[in-house]
């Protein structure tokens, strides 16, 4: 679809503030959608470092969805599908707060995120609570880590990139993109982050399903290892040409015709696995 098509969609279905917003975002992504990413210097083997800012998505529909994405860039539910997510007016992206090497990232984010309720201390209960993430590698020891606090109770659920994102406890999804966050101009679609305080409570509302307003106003400005600083969710989508690498799982990294399709869809990419190793260039 071209950028007509997408403002005729806004102009029909948004007004005020939101409407403006949302024309905004979509001059922002047009212009920087023949953007060149500079050529990586990764071969087969590396181990891949991601930068700080670096964001990543996965897609569920795997092989199918990232042809779509390729074609069309991540667009929002508003304008492809209709789904009502919590924010159908933007596309959810992992957000990296700090330097990692593929590996550890993907260990800590395989694991669990707990919740520790009413907090004692010498005996006395603080009425505080505590979130944290388990990574991966400590999961096997899982009552070490929960008894490092005297708590009333505590609560433990997989984290949101294990269920989203390739990961090493399920198969499911089989792609994870990584989009290069170090430009000044996809600096730009982040002013269009309604998970930051970058728009205001007055103005956001329209962008976020009705039936979560209320959670979300309270929650994006206190969060915690559930409602999470680690995630963005970006206004109208991001574009393909942002595309520096594909993270695929088990599955996917044994099967050569599937890496070809890949390569072929993005020969100037890299691919790497759930050992956060390149695996083809």
């Amino acid at each position: 679809m071209n950028k007509e098509y997408y403002v005729k969609q806004v102009n029909e279905k948004l007004e005020g503030i939101t409407k403006t917003l949302m024309l905004e975002q979509l001059d922002n992504y047009y212009d920087i959608c023949n953007y060149v990413l500079p050529k990586h210097t990764y071969k087969v083997g590396d181990t891949v470092h991601l930068k700080k800012g670096t964001l990543l998505h996965g897609t569920y529909k795997n092989i199918k969805g990232l042809e779509e994405i390729v074609k069309c860039g991540l667009i929002s539910g508003w304008f492809i599908d209709g789904r009502l997510s919590k924010y159908p007016s933007s596309v959810g992206v992992w957000n990296l707060k700090h330097d990692h090497s593929l590996n550890d990232y993907i260990n800590f984010y395989s694991g669990g995120t707990i919740l520790y309720s009413g907090i004692y201390f010498k005996g006395i209960d603080t009425g505080k609570n505590k979130t944290a993430v388990i990574p991966y590698d400590e999961m096997s020891h899982v009552m070490d880590v929960v008894n490092r606090y005297d708590c009333h109770m505590w609560v433990m659920e997989q984290t949101k990139e294990a269920r989203f994102m390739p990961s090493l406890v399920q198969d499911r999804v089989q792609i994870g993109i990584i989009f290069d966050g170090q430009s000044k101009e996809i600096k730009r679609l982040l002013k269009g982050d309604i998970l930051s305080k970058s728009i205001s409570d007055k103005d956001v509302q329209g962008f976020v399903n009705p039936d979560y307003l209320h959670k979300f106003l309270r929650e994006r400005k206190h969060k915690d290892d559930f409602f999470t600083d680690r995630e963005s969710a970006i206004l109208f989508g991001v574009p393909a040409n942002f595309i520096e690498g594909i993270l695929v799982g088990r599955k996917y990294e044994k099967n050569k015709k599937m890496l070809t399709k890949i390569k072929e869809l993005l020969p100037n990419c890299y691919i790497c696995n759930l050992d956060g190793k390149v695996i083809a260039i």
